[in-house]
């Protein structure tokens, strides 16, 4: 368990945060490059971020990028997860209250947060090896990234 210790919720969920800055900052180089010719995305929430990215590297069509369409799925389920936290009231103990009155309240432990942290980083690594490994290549052959021939 990556600096969580017994009842401290604080650690693990600033890392949460920070994991998924990082993350983020991937889901935006991901854009850059598959949404040259569009407006800029840089400033728009995380998750039309992701339906973004999802939707054009979907648009491609090609089997060699499944894989990044799986990621970045899982980098939207994280998201909701992630921001059930950032945006919930966290209280000692770990009862997590929703901002919305009609969702009951769940507990979530240190240990539980830091998993999730670890499930960000992880993917945050995925986005980065997919992107230069399987659609910089594509994008490549294809002369579609800029600078490409």
């Amino acid at each position: 368990m990556i600096g969580a210790y017994e009842g401290d919720l604080i650690r693990p969920l600033g890392l949460v945060t920070l994991y998924f800055a990082y993350a983020e900052g991937e889901i935006d180089e991901l854009l850059s490059i598959l949404n040259t010719s569009a407006p800029s995305t840089l400033n728009w929430p995380v998750g039309q971020k992701l339906s973004r990215a999802l939707e054009l590297v979907e648009a491609l069509n090609l089997p060699e990028l499944a894989a990044l369409v799986d990621t970045l799925r899982e980098a939207q389920a994280l998201a909701n997860l992630r921001n059930q936290l950032v945006h919930g009231r966290l209280f000692a103990g770990g009862r997590l209250k929703s901002p919305n009155p009609k969702t009951p309240d769940v507990f979530i432990s240190a240990e539980e947060i830091a998993q999730l942290a670890e499930r960000i980083f992880t993917c945050k690594e995925h986005l980065f090896v997919h992107r230069c490994r399987h659609l910089l290549p594509v994008l490549s052959r294809r002369g579609s990234v800029a600078g490409g021939t």
